[in-house]
């Protein structure tokens, strides 16, 4: 017996017999796959997604339009306000509507609350939002008055002035 092994000698019932390494290592040789194929798809997304928001110009990407309506007030005066008279139309909510050079409507909007400033002006803050750009002008309708023309520049940088009964 001297020529024997420890493993010759020694002899487990079935049931308590190791198994493999084999299967065990392909199971989580398998699994890193997956979690590596997982990771990948994940980072892949990611960059297509980034890739995909950055290749439209930033000219292409909608904008909000900001600026103001202004009306004839009473000097002195201060609080909130509101138009009358051929202004009456024009109070918060009033209907702001934006048209592309096509005459098309882009987008649609409404004034905020009125407040007197410091010179007794009604002043109307505007902020349609989603505007998209690309136009080379927008018009600008409040209400029921005339619409006014901004160039692209005047519409995206918040140049929007209407000054309505003012001269």
């Amino acid at each position: 017996m001297p020529e024997e092994s420890l493993d010759q000698r020694i002899t487990l019932p079935p049931s308590v017999q190791p198994e493999s390494a084999g299967p065990a290592r392909g199971f989580r040789f398998r699994g890193a796959s997956a979690s590596w194929l997982a990771a990948g798809l994940v980072l892949g997304a990611g960059a297509v997604a980034l890739a995909w928001s950055l290749s439209g110009s930033a000219a292409a990407r909608p904008f909000t339009l900001v600026g103001e309506v202004q009306i004839a007030g009473v000097t002195g005066s201060s609080g909130s306000c509101a138009g009358n008279h051929e202004f009456g139309d024009l109070d918060k909510g009033a209907p702001v509507t934006v048209f592309d050079a096509a005459g098309r409507v882009v987008a649609t909007g409404s004034l905020g609350r009125g407040a007197y400033d410091s010179s007794g002006r009604c002043v109307f803050p505007v902020a349609v939002r989603g505007v998209p750009d690309g136009s080379t002008s927008y018009t600008v309708k409040v209400g029921w008055h005339e619409p006014t023309k901004l160039t692209n520049e005047q519409a995206r940088t918040g140049a929007l002035a209407l000054l309505l009964g003012l001269s």
